[in-house]
């Protein structure tokens, strides 16, 4: 137990300054390319007197900016950091020899293998949790354009034309997710044949996800109907009268998912659900941000497992070569897998493509498991 500890523990360390420094580097090529953006928020800030100089601003602007961010490099680094700490790990053990005293004393190379691997599976749980948990609470933060940066409210943005379940049109001048109000809110609702029969208008709305609508403020309803000559050019609004509520299902997630690509990948499970009921996802990608979470935590530890061997060897060697086919190997797999996991494939329905990388890396998991020479 306590060789397993250590192991772990390294295992851990590495990983964790593997993370760190992918994501200050990150970080610090975002800020250089970025900086005029930076720049610009900083001096809003200033003109508003939340900040004395840009010495004191561009700090902060770059921490408001990325520390939300932490979770989501997690979800994304995941992978590739576990196979990099795993081999920096193994490479200082056979480099002092530990190995070999390892095998000297009749302990097995996959006994070492297995300590990482739990290791690995707990940072998996722990991802499950940030998707489920954190990173729905901190979406509308990831998603905020660089011009957001140290407001003190969320970027209000136009709503154009959505269409809901129940053919209505929904559109307004403004939306601000901080409060899920919208702005100027206009809701056109049609028959069966496109033309629209009333006209709902608001000076300002707000979610009512009891009610699953919109509770207006100043809201009037004007209905329109042809005359009784039969003459369907011929149409008069006939009726005016003010309205307290309209029901919808374009609710603030679909507003947000519409408008930045990738929102909805960071709601939970039961928010993706939600969303695709609500019409603002195709419900086959629902099931694929659904099931990639099981699935990418399984592709992570096979390409773990796959890339064990190149570094548990018997005997004192060189691992520049081991670390080149370890990266060939790795890379392509997690890229390649992703990749798999986020595309329709024709005619392989989304809940069983999204985990066809864990069935091409089963195989290959299970070779490279058998090939090894303990």
């Amino acid at each position: 137990m306590l060789l397993d500890r250590w192991v772990a523990m390294r295992f851990f360390a590495n990983f964790m300054l593997l993370f760190a420094v992918m994501f200050l580097f990150a970080i610090s090529i975002d800020t250089i390319l970025e900086l005029d953006s930076y720049i610009a928020a900083c001096k809003a800030a200033i003109a508003d007197e939340r900040y004395a100089s840009l010495w004191t601003a561009i700090p902060a602007a770059v921490i408001d900016y990325n520390l939300p961010r932490v979770f989501q490099f997690y979800a994304y680094l995941l992978g590739l950091c576990s196979v990099a700490a795993a081999g920096f790990t193994l490479a200082q053990m056979v480099r002092t020899r530990e190995l070999v005293a390892m095998l000297a004393a009749g302990i097995s190379l996959w006994r070492v293998g297995l300590a990482m691997l739990v290791v690995a599976v707990v940072l998996n749980l722990v991802q499950l949790v940030n998707g489920e948990l954190l990173l729905p609470r901190l979406a509308p933060l990831l998603v905020r354009e660089k011009s957001a940066i140290l407001q003190p409210a969320a970027e209000r943005f136009e709503v154009n034309l959505i269409r809901d379940s129940a053919d209505r049109l929904v559109l307004a001048r403004s939306f601000d997710p901080a409060t899920e109000r919208a702005f100027g809110l206009l809701v056109l609702e049609r028959d069966a044949k496109g033309a629209a029969t009333r006209r709902v208008e608001a000076r300002e709305a707000t979610w009512n996800a009891e009610r699953g609508g919109w509770d207006l403020v100043d809201g009037i309803a004007a209905g329109r109907s042809a005359p009784g000559s039969g003459d369907a050019r011929e149409v008069r609004i006939d009726r005016r009268e003010p309205i307290a509520f309209i029901e919808t299902d374009v609710a603030p997630k679909a507003i947000l998912s519409r408008r930045f690509r990738g929102f909805a990948q960071l709601l939970s499970t039961k928010e993706i659900d939600t969303l695709a009921s609500e019409g603002g996802i195709d419900r086959a990608d629902a099931t694929r941000l659904v099931g990639q979470r099981f699935a990418g935590a399984m592709v992570n530890l096979l390409m773990l497992v796959i890339c064990l061997p190149f570094f548990l060897v018997r005997e004192p060697k060189k691992l520049l070569q081991a670390s080149v086919f370890c990266a060939a190997v790795a890379v392509p797999g997690l890229l390649g897998s992703l990749f798999l996991m986020a595309v329709s494939l024709p005619g392989i329905p989304a809940a069983l493509g999204v985990f066809l990388p864990v069935a091409l890396l089963l195989p290959a998991a299970a070779w490279r498991t058998g090939a090894l020479r303990t």
